[in-house]
């Protein structure tokens, strides 16, 4: 809804970042194909029960992004985005050991959103890593029950009510 809310309202700078999106969208694609088969190896390596997903960013998301941070397209890094759903807290963190050994963390791009949960109880570990090649991607780590409710509790409430509180972007 946002993103059709957004090409009406400024359709300029919407079709500018769709244009930054298409012109690597098979090249994305294929990227995230293969980040998801690497983590679920690791998980299997590790006998970690988990699901992986990648997931594109909604236009709107990245030029809101692009807004509040300063950033222009090329410095945003969850462009590529992963999320890994485990049964519980303590596997959280031993899936974010496993990202962090097989792939470079980036400095001052880790939060720890379960140890210190969002005012909105929004909980996940968020973590920004660099693959040999020098790619930047997001991983998110979270339980079942924390996506259950980002995606359809209080925390997801609130992101409708992003604009009036600063800072509570999930």
């Amino acid at each position: 809804m946002e993103d059709l809310a957004f090409r009406v309202l400024s359709p300029t700078i919407y079709r500018d970042i769709a244009k930054m999106l298409d012109a690597k969208r098979i090249e994305r694609q294929a990227f995230i194909e293969r980040i998801v088969r690497e983590i679920q190896d690791e998980l299997a390596g590790a006998n970690i029960v988990g699901e992986v997903i990648g997931r594109p960013k909604h236009i709107y998301s990245i030029w809101k992004k692009m807004q509040g941070k300063s950033l222009d397209f090329a410095n945003l890094y969850d462009v590529r985005a992963f999320r890994v759903l485990v049964q519980d807290v303590k596997t959280c963190y031993a899936v974010l050991g496993i990202v962090h050994n097989v792939w470079q963390p980036v400095p001052r791009e880790f939060d720890d959103y379960i140890a210190r949960p969002k005012p909105n109880g929004y909980q996940s570990l968020h973590t920004v890593v660099m693959n040999e090649d020098g790619t930047a991607f997001e991983i998110q780590v979270r339980t079942h029950e924390m996506h259950q409710q980002a995606e359809y509790g209080l925390a997801a409430h609130w992101r409708y009510k992003e604009g009036a509180y600063a800072g509570m972007a999930t």
